[in-house]
C-alpha cells in the first residue's frame, strides 16, 4: 500500500476541489465488445465478466485509489491490489453480497467463482461481514435487462469513495458498462482507461 498527500502534485487543486463537493461521485457508461462465445467456453459469461471487470479496475492505480483521514487531515492510499464484492441473486427473489478475492490467473479465478456465490446465498440475511473494507470495488449485473444508465443507493459520505461497476444483459456481442467513482481521486482519463484495459479482456 502506497500512501499519497493530495494536497501535491498534479491533481492537488483537482483534489480540493471535488473533496469538498457533497456528492462527489461521478458515472460513467460505454459499451464494450463481448465475444460471449469465447467467455461462455472458457467457464462462463458471468465469472469471465467478472474477473475481466476485477482486473481492468486493478490495471487503473486511481481506482485503486481511496481517502482516509488521519490525525484530522486527508490522506490517499493506493492499494496494491483491490477485491470485489458483487450482488448474488437468490431464488426467493432477494439478494446479498457475494465477496471475490482478485486472482490474476482467469481459469484459477473462474474456477472459484460457483462455490463463491452457492457460500453467500446459503447466510441467511445480508452478508455485510466485508463493509469494513476499502479495498474494494463495488460490483453489480442485471442480466435481465440492457442497462443504459445507472445511480446507485450510497450513504450520503463523501468519504464513500469505492468505485462501482454495473453492467446488465450482452446483446448482440455489445455490453454497456457504468463505472461510478469518486471525482477527487479520478477523472474522465481514468475512467477512459478502465473501459480500454476491460475491452481487451472481453473482446
Amino acid at each position: 500500500m502506497r500512501i499519497i498527500d493530495p494536497t501535491v502534485g498534479p491533481r492537488a487543486a483537482l483534489y480540493a476541489h471535488f473533496r469538498a463537493f457533497s456528492s462527489p461521485l461521478f458515472t460513467i457508461c460505454s459499451p464494450v465488445r463481448v465475444d460471449s462465445a469465447r467467455l461462455k467456453a472458457q467457464g462462463g459469461l458471468f465469472p469471465g465478466l467478472l474477473h475481466a471487470m476485477l482486473e481492468a479496475a486493478n490495471a487503473v492505480p486511481e481506482l485503486r485509489r481511496r481517502i482516509r483521514v488521519q490525525d484530522g487531515r486527508d490522506v490517499v492510499v493506493e492499494h496494491d491490489q483491490v477485491d470485489c464484492t458483487c450482488t448474488t441473486a437468490r431464488d426467493d427473489g432477494s439478494f446479498t453480497f457475494c465477496g471475490f478475492r482478485r486472482d490474476p490467473d482467469r481459469a484459477r479465478f473462474v474456477g472459484g467463482v460457483k462455490a463463491a456465490v452457492q457460500a453467500s446465498v446459503a447466510i441467511p440475511g445480508l452478508d455485510l461481514s466485508l463493509q469494513h473494507r476499502d479495498d474494494l470495488l463495488y460490483l453489480s449485473c442485471l442480466p435481465w435487462i440492457e442497462v443504459t444508465g445507472t445511480t446507485h443507493a450510497t450513504s450520503g459520505d463523501p468519504l464513500d469513495c469505492v468505485p462501482r461497476i454495473l453492467w446488465g444483459r450482452v446483446v448482440a456481442d455489445r455490453l454497456s458498462v457504468c463505472l461510478t467513482a469518486h471525482h477527487a481521486l479520478c477523472d474522465g482519463l481514468h475512467v477512459a482507461r478502465f473501459f480500454s484495459e476491460l475491452q481487451a479482456r472481453t473482446g
